[in-house]
């Protein structure tokens, strides 16, 4: 008897298939047919025809030329030529700026200069060139040059080797400094260059 009685349930259900849980052609599409009321979910979605706008248009005149000022990462503080002197008195590295450097390229070098403020906690400098024009897979990396900071108060140079020809390079400078507190260094960026292109 109780099989009976599931048939009679079942069996609507097998006659007719899936198209009891499809909705209406018009429905799906997001309208309906005329004279029909939608009942249920829909009942909430408001359509209104939408006005085409038009596409920005470029701005007239050359792009501009970055420069150490605009190029990078960061805006960079403007170059300060201080004049160096045997009697000045050091200063510490401030990490809350990064100033441009200067950069002289050459077909697999470069060489950069910076001015050095020296300082009584400064250990010494790093010097490094990120690659701008990335290729497939694993980027080459070109590895730290270390400079003893022997010249507070005056201009540095340190040359970074192993770069590829006709290549856009960042360069950064990176002081090294032992913490106020004692306990271990502190390294951060003070100098960066805009991409400077290799012979």
């Amino acid at each position: 008897m109780r099989k009976r009685w599931l048939l009679l349930l079942v069996a609507p259900v097998l006659v007719s298939g899936c198209s009891m849980f499809t909705a209406p052609s018009a429905v799906k599409s997001g309208g309906t047919e005329p004279g029909t009321t939608v009942t249920g979910g829909n009942e909430w979605l408001v359509v209104a025809p939408g006005s085409a706008t038009p596409s920005p248009r470029p701005s007239t005149g050359a792009a501009p030329t970055p420069t150490a000022t605009t190029g990078g990462f960061l805006p960079l503080a403007p170059v300060a030529r201080p004049t160096p002197s045997a009697t000045c008195a050091a200063d510490t590295p401030h990490f809350n700026k990064i100033n441009a450097l200067t950069v002289e390229p050459g077909t697999t070098s470069a060489v950069v200069s910076w001015y050095n403020v020296g300082g009584y906690n400064l250990v010494e400098f790093r010097i490094t060139a990120t690659s701008q024009d990335p290729v497939y897979g694993e980027q080459r990396d070109i590895g730290w040059v270390t400079i003893k900071a022997d010249n507070p108060c005056g201009y540095l140079k340190a040359t970074v080797p192993n770069l590829d020809r006709k290549t856009g390079y960042v360069f950064t400078v990176d002081a090294v400094v032992v913490r106020r507190s004692g306990d271990g260094t502190h390294a951060a960026t003070i100098f960066r260059s805009s991409v400077v292109q290799t012979k």
